[in-house]
């Protein structure tokens, strides 16, 4: 919930390079997901400091503190 002071406040973070923005300072992975236009079957990673990725849950709350948070759609692996 956004106080007065959080008022034209908003925070950003990244999806495949693409800069998105929230006036929430808390979202869901299927949120993110939706925003960045990926479908929610495909899923989503998020890209660490550390350089290493943790795979987000659709129904995974995400809270912006600091800098632009990256995200990435997650890779289809085929086989054959």
């Amino acid at each position: 919930m956004q106080t007065s002071e959080d008022k034209g406040k908003f925070f950003t973070f990244f999806v495949d390079d693409k800069e998105l923005h929230t006036p929430e300072p808390q979202i869901t992975g299927g949120q993110i997901m939706d925003m960045a236009g990926i479908p929610r079957s495909t899923g989503l990673i998020e890209i660490m400091e550390d350089g290493s990725q943790v795979q987000i849950n659709e129904n995974e709350v995400i809270e912006f503190k600091g800098p632009g948070r990256r995200f990435k759609k997650a890779p289809r692996f085929k086989r054959g």
